[in-house]
């Protein structure tokens, strides 16, 4: 990616749960893209809803599909 390019909070949230291995916590992903931990809530909660990410535990998700970078 350019670096004049920047990701949306959803893409550096695929990136993370794809980059760091197995179950991530909600609060360690939202630390890993820059955002709070309510936000990412958010959007891992549309990730669930769309497959590319599975709620494992509470506050813990994973990712359910190869996401391209």
């Amino acid at each position: 990616m350019p670096e004049t390019e920047t990701r949306t909070v959803t893409q550096e949230v695929l990136f993370q749960l794809a980059r760091i291995p197995g179950a991530v916590h909600r609060d360690d992903l939202a630390k890993a893209a820059g955002t709070t931990p309510d936000y990412a809530g958010r959007v891992l909660g549309k990730l669930v809803q769309t497959g590319h990410a599975a709620r494992v535990g509470r506050g813990t998700y994973k990712l359910t599909r190869n996401v391209k970078q």
